[in-house]
């Protein structure tokens, strides 16, 4: 009993002792074939012999097809719609006979292409049979004994390809053919982790250099924030703002006035046609049409409509007809010159002053900057994105590989019966 315990820990210490042999990848496949190589030998040649079967039989079927085609009737006086009913059958039979064995030529000994085979050839040999079953049972009234010798080339097809089946699909050679399977897709896995990993870098430096560009146009702006260049553009912007509050004074003075004449300018134009266009613009914008109003009709449109006011031909309260009449007697020749001459002079002042605003090309300048810093922002919104992706395409890519490595190492301890370590 101590010498079995003695044997048994020794067992596990030579188990222990044993360090896995490491292969690289771009050798696994071949150290995988040379391994099992006496097992695909002995594979090939059960192959290479059910094929020379399946070939034998082939010629056989089709020798068997041709003595059905030139079969005559033993009783040629059959009437003649049953010699063509018998006819059409005959020809449907073998021409669907001669269709499968089309399919029975194999130039192909792949294993993987043999074993999808086999899941072909049960298809093709249903599909026949369900496609001739009624051809055949007629045929069987006339040639049964060259539609027998058909049948049984078909059943020993049937045969042949299930022990084909049989040895292709043997647990071991399964396992084998899989690892060597898996070991293609390893490879071909860690191509595309190569790729994958370039892609991951050059986005990667996309990024930082996106970044980079930015970080350059916002110094960029910084910098011209604080140029003489800007601090001109901000004074004139300020002007013209200043300009603006000083002028909004007199322009809602002009504002106001026509606010207080709007009702009964609107009923005088009712009755003044001469002047009713004009009095509708000057209702719709007073100061514009004002500056436009050359020949200063508004003073004739304002005397007239005094006079309508106190002649009581507007339908207006009294109280608001001496509110209107005091706002007319302001807007004299006088105030309107006054405010006209200050209009054109703020108007030539602000001109000048967005000349000199535009010159500068400080508005163009931030719109460049605007459109360059969009631009790069959108870059590097797309490119975080793409980064991302590749990022957990990556980290999937190495886990499946990982994955396949250590499905690769058992399985070649459970065939083989040896450690290996996969070296990527």
């Amino acid at each position: 009993m101590l010498e079995f315990l003695r044997k048994i820990f020794k067992n596990e210490e030579v188990q222990e002792a044993r360090e896995a042999v490491e292969i690289s990848l771009y050798s696994l496949e071949e150290w995988l074939n040379e391994k099992s190589k006496p097992l695909m030998e002995d594979i090939n040649q059960q192959t290479e012999s059910i094929l020379m079967k399946v070939n034998e039989e082939l010629q056989r079927a089709r020798f068997n097809v041709e003595v059905l085609g030139n079969a005559k009737l033993q009783n040629p006086n059959i009437p003649f719609k049953a010699k063509q009913y018998m006819e059409g059958n005959r020809k449907a039979y073998i021409r669907a006979v001669n269709s499968f064995l089309g399919h029975m030529e194999i130039n192909n000994k792949d294993y993987f292409y043999l074993v999808d085979f086999c899941k072909l050839f049960d298809e093709l040999i249903n599909d026949l049979n369900k496609g001739t079953f009624r051809s055949y049972s007629i045929l069987q009234e006339f040639f049964a004994n060259e539609t027998n010798k058909i049948a049984q080339n078909l059943k020993n097809f049937d045969t042949i390809f299930s022990r084909l089946k049989s040895f292709l699909n043997d647990e071991k050679v399964v396992n084998v053919n899989k690892t060597i399977e898996k070991a293609q897709s390893l490879k071909i896995k860690s191509k595309h982790k190569i790729n994958l990993n370039v892609d991951f870098k050059n986005i990667e430096a996309a990024i930082k250099l996106a970044n980079n560009e930015k970080d350059e146009v916002m110094a960029n702006i910084q910098k011209f924030n604080d140029s003489d260049d800007h601090k001109d553009f901000l004074k004139l912007n300020e002007g013209k703002k200043s300009k603006s509050r000083s002028f909004y004074e007199d322009e809602n003075q002009i504002l106001q006035s026509f606010s207080v004449l709007e009702r009964p300018l609107r009923k005088y134009s009712h009755i003044a046609f001469e002047h009713e266009e004009i009095v509708l613009e000057y209702l719709k914008q007073p100061i514009e049409t004002l500056a436009n109003d050359r020949n200063l009709v508004i003073l004739e449109i304002l005397k007239n409509l005094e006079k309508a006011l106190n002649e009581g031909k507007l339908q207006i309260d009294s109280k608001k007809k001496d509110k209107s009449i005091e706002e007319i007697k302001k807007l004299n020749r006088e105030f309107i010159g006054q405010f006209l001459k200050r209009y054109f002079s703020f108007k030539a002042e602000m001109e000048e002053l967005d000349s000199k605003i535009k010159a500068t090309r400080v508005a163009e300048k931030f719109r460049n900057f605007n459109v360059q810093l969009e631009e790069l922002n959108l870059k590097i919104e797309k490119d975080n994105d793409e980064f991302n992706k590749l990022k957990n395409d990556v980290v999937k890519l190495a886990n499946s590989i990982e994955n396949l490595k250590s499905d690769i190492e058992n399985s070649v301890r459970e065939i083989f019966d040896e450690e290996i370590k996969v070296v990527v």
